[in-house]
């Protein structure tokens, strides 16, 4: 789907960006994050506080997390959260300094997630689902034989609505027994943990080459046909015409490149450690299962294939299995 719409806050590598709307004041923006207006114009190199104008992006820092307190005794020397507070979408990504080397698990709420542990340094990647419930939720980290709980303070995220008509949506989602196979098939590969490649340093570049719009950004609410139930959007979609090259924003390993029945044509990169990126309704393929590619390769091209109204790219990253927004990641 690509219908245009407005975006007034997006996630960039290190905090946020917002687009100011007609009757912004930079005060105003600094109240609404909870930032310093002094700092947030030195950020954006602000000389005059009145300075702002409608469409123009500002970037927020995320703040700091507080850090726990740790008893001097206990298996832990450090904890370090970021972003903080997550917001809906988001990635949490928790690192972790023992004193010496130990085993390591976590889990937020009722899902476990594993830790990549070298040594006595460790680093954990916990995603946020888009409809997580916007308040504090119960980390567990298990360090050895001792447990602490940290309060995540989830945070509602800015999300539009989207009501999809019938006439586009049912002749493929009332194939009920079609869409659910595919479904399965990529939570079996989004299952997959290959323990190498993507680290929380590690960043994307733009899987498209130019300033394309983003359309239906990623965790918009969705309603299909006459139904009620709502879902969200899984990836951040990009009009561009079709024919345009789509390229790796990382390096990583293709594990599907083939038509789908709701997808249309797709591949889905590997990045290690339970980091994967997909790009659906391509028009063609310029890669295989097996490939190992490096950024900025080309993987296809842009189209209309599957469940889509017009060309475009729906750039989508799972974390351990739940879908994240994408733009979090993209360098600056």
């Amino acid at each position: 789907m690509s219908p245009v719409l407005p975006r007034s806050v997006g996630i960039v590598s290190g905090g946020e960006l917002y687009t100011v709307q007609p009757g912004d004041t930079l005060l105003g923006v600094a109240a609404r994050f909870d930032v310093d207006p002094a700092s947030l114009a030195a950020r954006n190199h602000l000389t005059d506080l009145d300075q702002i104008t409608v469409g123009q992006s500002l970037r927020i820092d995320a703040p700091l997390a507080p850090a726990p307190v740790l008893p001097a005794d206990g298996p832990l020397a450090r904890i370090q959260f970021w972003p903080w507070p997550p917001v809906q979408g988001q990635t949490l990504v928790v690192w972790l300094q023992a004193r010496a080397p130990v085993t390591t698990t976590l889990r937020l709420a009722d899902h476990a997630y594993p830790a990549v542990v070298e040594g006595r340094h460790g680093w954990a990647l916990i995603p946020i689902a888009p409809l997580a419930a916007p308040e504090p939720t119960p980390l567990t980290l298990t360090v050895g034989a001792t447990s602490m709980v940290v309060a995540v303070p989830v945070q509602a995220g800015i999300f539009e609505r989207n009501a999809i008509p019938a006439s586009v949506s049912d002749p493929i989602l009332s194939q009920a027994n079609q869409v659910n196979a595919e479904a399965a098939r990529l939570a079996a590969l989004f299952a997959v943990d290959r323990p190498s490649g993507w680290t929380p340093r590690s960043r994307f570049s733009s899987p498209l080459a130019g300033d394309y719009p983003r359309t239906s950004p990623f965790g918009s609410r969705r309603t299909y046909g006459s139904g009620t139930a709502v879902s969200t959007h899984s990836g951040e979609d990009f009009s561009a015409p079709a024919g345009t090259p789509v390229l790796a924003p990382a390096a990583g390993l293709v594990v599907l490149a083939e038509s789908l029945f709701v997808r249309g044509n797709a591949v889905l990169i590997d990045h290690g450690h339970g980091v994967f990126t997909g790009y659906w309704h391509l028009s063609a393929l310029n890669v295989k299962v097996g490939d190992r590619v490096a950024p900025g390769q080309v993987l296809g091209q842009v189209g209309s294939t599957g469940l889509s109204t017009g060309a475009h790219l729906h750039w989508e990253m799972r974390v351990n299995g739940a879908a994240v927004d994408p733009m979090q990641w993209l360098a600056p």
